[in-house]
């Protein structure tokens, strides 16, 4: 055999293991962000019963009425330094300001957010890892499939939306 097809084999065998790796990662990245994701829905659903607990108790009751109202811009403020501090945080159409918006009483969807949590899980992951452009690319596209796949309990709809919208192909 010559140095030519040995170095060959090598690539080879490295190339198969590496897949391997990466699917074992991608199905971390996937439990990370599918645990992410959940985390995120248990937040929105507490901040959900809190506002409905405010909203009983100052029904009636003016000066409390006031109050919350005072507490009601304090979090506009807060969430406008969170806009203000990181640009992408009011970016396509998808509030990503989190549970202080929807204990505010904004509507706030969870598909979205849980897709980008997924997204970013994987990208912190990548990071961590050092990994090159493409291999983040792949794994970003785990998180945000996982995210999805979290957000609607349909982990097929989380493939789809990563072949469809991602990556645009099938």
């Amino acid at each position: 055999m010559n140095k030519y097809q040995h170095t060959l084999e090598k690539l080879e065998n490295n190339t198969a293991k590496r897949s391997i790796a990466l699917v074992i990662e991608g199905a971390l990245i996937g439990i990370l962000a599918g645990l992410t994701a959940v985390l995120y829905r248990y937040c929105l659903t507490y901040a959900e019963s809190g506002l409905y607990a405010v909203l009983n108790f100052i029904r009636g009751n003016a000066g409390v009425t006031a109050l919350w109202f005072a507490a009601l811009i304090l979090m506009g403020c807060i969430v406008a330094k969170i806009v203000k501090w990181e640009p992408m945080a009011a970016g396509s159409g998808i509030p990503q300001v989190g549970t202080l918006s929807i204990f505010g009483g904004l509507s706030l969807g969870r598909e979205g957010p849980s897709i980008q949590l997924g997204a970013m899980v994987a990208k912190s992951y990548s990071r961590l890892r050092n990994y090159d452009k493409t291999t983040e690319i792949g794994l970003l596209s785990c998180g945000a499939g996982a995210g999805l796949a979290a957000a609607f309990n349909a982990p097929l709809a989380g493939i789809m939306f990563v072949l469809e919208e991602i990556h645009h192909t099938f």
